[in-house]
């Protein structure tokens, strides 16, 4: 077995186990917190089996089942385990079923959720707790697997096997970390590392401390095998799962866990790594402090120190999950983005969000009044499409060559970001659930509904 050790300074070693002795006085769930999320899933259990049948096995799952939830993290995950041998769709419909019956019968309130099948989200006073009730086909191995979801006892199996009271506090200490750099969470959202994969992690390296060693030291590809605790590099693997970060799940070996981690917060993860190996600081557990009524006041101070303009665009989305709602709203503000490039125009920083029922997208750009700009054409070797740009730009004051490729320089209608936004073409206004809202964009101003949410994203964009 191959067992990675931490090689740190004794100084820098010792610096550490304080910094995560304190982080985890802060993070980890009280004695109390324990005895109450116990007896609330206790009684949770005993409210579904006045409906549920005996042979529908009830399991609790998620980080509480596996000992490495963060305080005040106590929502239950519940899976209701059906007979394999019933089917997928039988098992959906029963489960959701019984989880409706049971917000009747206890004055509760329900959401049907979508992942790769439907599932119910339970709301009972009773239990004071926001619950997920998921049903799966109960399997022994991964062979018999009819949906993704019916492997998640095997990950309960694995990881309570295999980790540690030491290593699920390091499991903790790695989720806040993450989170303090807007990079823990599977959603698309975010892109980052979920808690399945912090814990496989934590197995592998063996400790928090080898992890972070290890990935300040991190270099693409990466392949991890957590189950034979072994790394390799693999050109094989990156093509058969076309990613540069696989991390083999245990039970399945045909899933990568790391799937839903981006380059950049991967990137992210070296950097901070590699930062606190160098010199450990609680400081990077822990965001920038603020009161949320000075939060615009920051941001306005943020772009007014650097020099830039800032824009808001609202947009009215549709009454959907935000896995769905999150990729159509970054991809609107990439195509804005490109827009704005090919008039001319610099953006130095762009993100989105969700605050309510409205999407938000914000950009910052230098002060800029362009009057002028440089286009982009094929190359000059290319028959047909060289002289189709040059018909097409005929008005332009001039066509350059670099190298290869023919440049026209010409003269822009619109010399303001603001002007260009307000100008908008249809097609980047009306997507499939984003649309933008009017022509009002707003500038260098920071409503107070948004001020408090903007700053939290902004501070995760640039904060490493």
């Amino acid at each position: 077995m191959h067992v990675i050790s931490s090689t740190m300074e004794k100084a820098k070693e010792e610096a550490s186990r304080k910094i995560f002795k304190r982080i985890l006085y802060d993070i980890k769930p009280s004695e109390a917190e324990i005895r109450e999320t116990t007896h609330n899933v206790n009684k949770l259990i005993s409210l579904l089996k006045k409906t549920v049948p005996t042979e529908v096995e009830l399991m609790v799952a998620g980080s509480i089942a596996r000992g490495t939830n963060l305080k005040g993290n106590s929502d239950i995950d519940l899976f209701m385990l059906f007979n394999k041998k019933l089917g997928r769709d039988k098992a959906v419909k029963l489960g959701v079923e019984y989880g409706e019956t049971v917000a009747r019968k206890e004055k509760g309130r329900y959401e049907i959720k979508y992942a790769e099948h439907p599932y119910l989200r339970l709301y009972l006073d009773s239990i004071g707790m926001k619950v997920d009730l998921v049903p799966a086909l109960k399997i022994d191995s991964i062979e018999e697997m009819g949906t993704t979801v019916d492997r998640t006892p095997l990950h309960n199996e694995f990881i309570n096997s295999n980790l540690n009271a030491k290593q699920r506090d390091d499991v903790r200490i790695l989720k806040y970390l993450l989170r303090a750099h807007g990079i823990y969470g599977a959603e698309v959202k975010t892109n980052g590392f979920s808690g399945y994969l912090c814990e496989l992690l934590i197995h592998h390296y063996g400790s928090i401390i080898a992890l972070l060693e290890s990935a300040s030291k991190f270099k693409l590809p990466i392949l991890i095998e957590p189950k034979e605790r072994k790394e390799s590099i693999s050109n094989d693997a990156v093509k058969r799962f076309n990613s540069q970060f696989i991390v083999i799940d245990p039970v399945d070996s045909n899933r990568n866990v790391a799937a839903g981690v981006s380059l950049e917060s991967l990137g992210k993860f070296v950097l901070v790594s590699r930062k606190f190996i160098g010199k450990p600081s609680i400081d990077l557990f822990y965001g920038p402090k603020f009161s949320s009524g000075q939060a615009g006041v920051l941001v306005s101070k943020f772009a007014e120190s650097l020099g830039l303009d800032t824009f808001i665009i609202t947009c009215n989305i549709k009454n959907k999950s935000e896995d769905i709602i999150y990729p159509q709203l970054r991809k609107v503000n990439q195509q804005i983005v490109r827009h704005l490039s090919q008039g001319g125009f610099s953006v130095y920083l762009n993100l989105q969000f969700i605050l309510g029922k409205k999407g938000v997208l914000f950009i910052a750009a230098p002060k800029q009044n362009v009057g002028s700009r440089v286009l982009k054409g094929p190359s000059a070797f290319i028959p047909g499409a060289s002289q189709d740009f040059m018909k097409k730009h005929r008005g332009a004051h001039g066509f350059m060559m670099r190298e290869s490729e023919i440049y026209a320089l010409e003269k822009t209608a619109i010399t303001s970001i603001s002007e260009s936004l307000r100008k908008l073409p249809k097609d980047l206004k009306v997507h499939k659930d984003v649309v933008i809202s009017g022509q009002n964009i707003i500038v260098n101003k920071i409503p107070k509904e948004y001020s408090a949410t903007l700053y939290s994203e902004l501070q995760k964009k640039i904060s490493i």
